[in-house]
């Protein structure tokens, strides 16, 4: 599923226009990558929930050369999902 078939479900679904479903999914994923960014934790109830997680600095091998490298921490995204959406699949 994709964008444009989220898109059209939300304006189907919610009986809205097209325009509007974009309007509204726009301002939807732009709240969550500020929320992120920001270090908070999302929750949707019945989906699950988004937080960063900050993966640390560790030494790695590099599978070419054998020689030992350092990989540097960084953030990443985790979702768990709720236990009711686990349950539906």
């Amino acid at each position: 599923m994709g964008k444009k078939d989220i898109l059209a479900r939300m304006s189907r679904d919610g009986g809205i226009t097209l325009s509007q479903a974009q309007k509204a999914f726009s301002s939807l994923l732009q709240g969550m990558k500020e929320s992120l960014n920001q270090g908070k934790k999302i929750n949707l109830a019945g989906f699950g929930s988004f937080e960063v997680k900050v993966r640390e600095a560790r030494k790695g091998r590099n599978p070419k050369t054998g020689t030992t490298i350092q990989i540097p921490k960084k953030k990443r995204i985790k979702f768990n999902p709720s236990r009711s959406f686990k349950n539906t699949l």
